[in-house]
């Protein structure tokens, strides 16, 4: 299991390469909860979201002239791959995408613009990874059950203990369990009294059914607006992470996401996508009670949604 040493050291691998995104404030929220509203705005990350990070400290530990002779592949249904995209433009070395069918097709086109090979299926996405990786070689990057990825997710916690150490509650969204597992490790061992909660769309909650299960489990199928956390299976690495520091996880519906989507555009004019709302969602709709003057912070993790989502949603 990584540590927060690990953090540190992807922090200082990484932070050239990346924006140390902000942190704002809501006074309407903070007065209607009785408490002190964070946001932490990763949103404006490079990629439009917090992918970019581990997928930057991973490649910053391989050997880059190994990696261009056959270049790097991964699988993702469209944050993870446009930061796999744009770190392997940046490094100069080629990269192969596999995306399920239900892509939002703007995620698509940026991982493709950014310069990878997208491989669109319907099939289990790390058997056809496998699969292409026998023709050609391709180093694998994990989206999520890596120690690397992890570390990097990771920075995104360390940020908020260097720039807001008096937070008490920290919200995020959970898909394979990358960034709930490298922030657990981050403000876990910055101060453990801290309160990590998850939230999960019901539609897709594999860390839900694992934790309930003792065990990473896969997905039979899923079904959310939250592409951005439609991940179709928890890591191994991830769930033992989130089984030992996970406070509590929380499970919200599309339509509680949404909900809280365009109350968080109204109110703060961030222009988030699904993935992020869902962390504000359990406060908004009485799934948590904050207790009195707290200081919780909410991980707006991405910012990439698709046109014709949004007229959808409208």
């Amino acid at each position: 299991m990584i540590n927060s040493n690990d953090i540190n050291k992807a922090l200082s691998l990484i932070s050239s390469n990346i924006h140390r995104t902000p942190i704002s404030s809501s006074s309407y929220l903070s007065e209607k909860f009785n408490s002190n509203i964070y946001f932490k705005e990763e949103l404006f990350q490079k990629t439009g979201s917090f992918k970019i990070r581990g997928v930057l400290n991973k490649l910053s530990n391989l050997n880059k002239d190994a990696l261009k002779t056959n270049g790097i592949i991964s699988m993702s249904s469209g944050n993870h791959a446009q930061a796999v995209a744009y770190g392997a433009k940046i490094n100069q070395i080629s990269s192969t995408v596999v995306m399920p069918t239900y892509s939002t097709k703007s995620k698509i086109e940026a991982t493709k613009n950014y310069g990878a090979k997208v491989v669109i299926t319907n099939d289990n996405l790390l058997e056809t990874v496998k699969n292409l990786q026998k023709k050609s070689n391709a180093y694998f990057i994990h989206p999520f059950d890596d120690d690397y990825v992890i570390a990097g997710q990771g920075t995104l916690g360390l940020e908020i203990t260097q720039d807001l150490p008096q937070v008490d509650h920290v919200f995020t969204g959970v898909g394979g369990g990358g960034l709930i597992s490298g922030i657990c490790v981050a403000m876990k061992e910055f101060n453990p009294k801290i309160k990590i909660i998850g939230v999960e769309p019901k539609g897709a909650d594999g860390m839900n059914q694992s934790l309930k299960k003792g065990k990473a489990i896969e997905l039979d199928s899923i079904d959310t607006i939250a592409d951005g956390l439609s991940a179709p299976f928890i890591g191994e690495k991830n769930f033992e992470i989130a089984q030992k520091y996970l406070d509590e996880l929380i499970t919200v519906s599309d339509q509680e996401i949404i909900s809280t989507m365009w109350l968080i555009y109204e109110r703060t004019k961030l222009f988030i996508e699904p993935s992020s709302a869902a962390s504000l969602a359990p406060i908004i709709h009485n799934k948590y009670k904050l207790p009195k003057n707290s200081n919780p912070i909410f991980i707006m993790c991405g910012g990439n949604i698709d046109k014709q989502k949004l007229l959808e949603i409208s």
